[in-house]
């Protein structure tokens, strides 16, 4: 039985496919978009949770250069940089606080708290990380100039401002040390990495020594995030709805900004919100198009590319170190991913979206008009 049959002008190809090939080739088509569309689900699902960043910094093996450079100052050296810059805040004095006398005081009601203070406006020239403080201080100016506030609001601001940049100061100046060493630190596993020694005890020792230094940065790191995030918090606190006549623009370290100045939908200005939309899309209508049937080649195309990159993140090959752990299986080589490359590759040569899919349509009214008109396709009976 001849199922598809087409002639072009300068090569000949004919297919002659059993049913139960067709049936099986399309329950295949099935299979991988069931399991991209769900890949993609689940992460659309988990938004909050997930990021791509694992995926590429752990990678291993020749490829992961290639990776790591995709993560925005993975080894913290730029946000870490300090550097002195000229600031002026405000500190409170003279702070008194009023609280009305228990004997007053009617049972169960929470007693009145009155207080007062003045600001005192200061200025120098104090070190920061500035990756972190100049996207905060942009956040300050803004709601600032945009949200009009009123005098106590306006004073209340300073005072958040205030003590950002002295927790600021004080977490630079705490770090100084911690920091010089954790460079100095840095330097050495790269010297280290750049020696050429690829023996099995170094790269074990190598990648121990990569991940005590992510740590490490991470510690550090995490206390900037935890400054800049909860000044931006408290802003919310002081400014009524209706103020806000647009939202805080979203923290971003400096590092991980879109080139160009980019502030795109549903991913701002962030490059690893970016990846993370990307990412969790593309599995999610490679997936959907599989499933269904629809521009199935192209689909099948851009899965197999993924699943490439998937490879060259851990590939299953000899001699690199660390080894895929026994749970997850053996291979050498050839692993569950390669066999899906290969798989999915092999639909994008054939017309599977025709047979139960929507491709059938797309093709009968669309595709095949077109190419006839073109001289691309002819008809032959069988």
């Amino acid at each position: 039985m001849i199922l598809y049959e087409r002639r072009f002008p300068l090569k000949r190809q004919y297919f002659r496919i059993g049913m139960l090939s067709v049936i099986l080739l399309v329950a295949l088509r099935l299979s991988i978009g069931w399991h991209f569309l769900y890949e993609g689900v689940w992460k659309v699902d988990n938004s909050d949770t997930f990021s791509a960043l694992p995926f590429l910094t752990l990678s291993k093996g020749p490829f992961a250069p290639i990776f790591y450079a995709m993560a925005p100052d993975l080894d913290g050296k730029l946000r870490l940089k300090a550097e002195g810059v000229d600031a002026t805040w405000h500190e409170m004095k003279d702070v008194k606080v009023d609280v009305v006398p228990n004997k007053d005081i009617p049972e169960g009601v929470v007693p009145e708290v009155k207080s007062s203070y003045n600001l005192e406006e200061k200025s120098g020239t104090i070190a920061v990380y500035p990756a972190y403080y100049k996207e905060v201080e942009k956040i300050y100016h803004f709601a600032m100039s945009e949200y009009k506030p009123d005098e106590n609001q306006k004073k209340e601001l300073q005072v958040a401002w205030g003590k950002y940049v002295l927790a600021e100061k004080a977490a630079v100046e705490a770090d100084a040390e911690g920091v010089s060493a954790y460079l100095e630190a840095l330097k050495r596993f790269e010297d280290a990495k750049n020696a050429g020694n690829n023996g099995p005890e170094q790269m074990k020792r190598l990648w121990a020594d990569m991940l005590k230094l992510r740590r490490e940065a991470a510690d550090f790191l995490s206390v900037q995030e935890s400054l800049a995030k909860s000044f931006r918090n408290q802003l919310y606190t002081i400014f009524e709805e209706q103020q806000k006549v647009q939202p805080l623009p979203e923290f971003v370290v400096a590092t991980d900004l879109l080139p160009f100045g980019l502030n795109l939908p549903f991913v701002g200005k962030s490059w690893t919100n970016f990846l993370n939309f990307a990412v969790t899309w593309a599995l999610t209508l490679i997936g959907a198009c599989l499933v269904l049937g629809f521009c199935t080649r192209l689909a099948a195309i851009g899965g197999g590319c993924f699943l490439i990159s998937v490879l060259m993140t851990q590939p299953p090959w000899p001699a690199i170190f660390p080894p895929v752990h026994p749970e997850v299986g053996h291979a050498l080589v050839v692993d569950k991913n390669f066999v899906e490359m290969v798989a999915i590759f092999m639909l994008a040569t054939l017309p599977v979206g025709r047979w139960g899919g929507l491709d059938f349509f797309v093709w009968h009214w669309l595709g095949k008009p077109i190419f006839t008109s073109l001289g691309w396709y002819v008809e032959e009976e069988a």
